[in-house]
């Protein structure tokens, strides 16, 4: 069974589509594919069937059969109408994420560096390095930006490694985006669960 499963309004569900069937009969492994398990929905909203019940439909259309289920126990199920998708808003939202990101990062950086006293820090460097003092030490201080950007750069792109299975890993964002949409469905479905006990 998967976990999730996203559907358009008014769309039914079926067997097939929330798992995969392996039975040695192809006749009755076609016959549960087809058995619908949820009906279509005409609005937006999200419920879950569970293995139970997806038991209980098959048992109901094919007899003298055992099933057995892998997986969860229960199927997220998304019903989501057609996204009228306007490409020059799309735009502007990505370029405003990217300015909020940027300046956001670049405000976190300075106040990180007044924070430790960084000019001051560089002062120092520059005085230890060369034995004269200086108010400004450029030569320091651009490399160390320049460092930073390239830093995080290197981070959260797999463009830097020449290792052809490192560049089929995910990156740190993927991975932290994965396990936020695996909490949000988990988050849902207890919610969902909890909702239909008081009922």
């Amino acid at each position: 069974m998967d976990t999730k499963k996203a559907v358009d309004l008014n769309t039914h569900v079926y067997v097939k589509d929330v798992g995969e069937v392996y039975c040695n009969d192809d006749n009755i492994k076609k016959k549960v594919e087809g058995i619908r398990v949820y009906n279509g929905q005409d609005k937006e909203m999200y419920d879950y069937i569970s293995g139970t019940d997806i038991t209980t439909r098959v048992l109901e259309k094919v007899v003298n059969i055992d099933i057995t289920i892998i997986g969860g126990p229960d199927v997220l199920i998304e019903v989501k109408g057609q996204e009228d998708r306007n490409q020059i808003f799309h735009m502007l939202k990505i370029l405003l994420v990217m300015l909020v990101l940027f300046f956001g990062t670049g405000i976190a950086i300075v106040n990180f560096h007044e924070d430790v006293d960084m000019k001051s820090t560089m002062q120092k460097m520059y005085y230890t390095i060369t034995g004269k003092k200086h108010k400004d030490p450029l030569i320091l201080t651009i490399p160390l930006s320049l460092g930073i950007g390239l830093g995080m750069f290197s981070f959260f792109s797999r463009i830097f490694s020449f290792s052809k299975r490192r560049g089929q890993e995910p990156g740190p964002m993927e991975l932290e985006l994965y396990v936020y949409d695996k909490d949000l469905e988990e988050s849902i479905l207890h919610e969902l669960k909890s909702d239909k006990k008081m009922e």
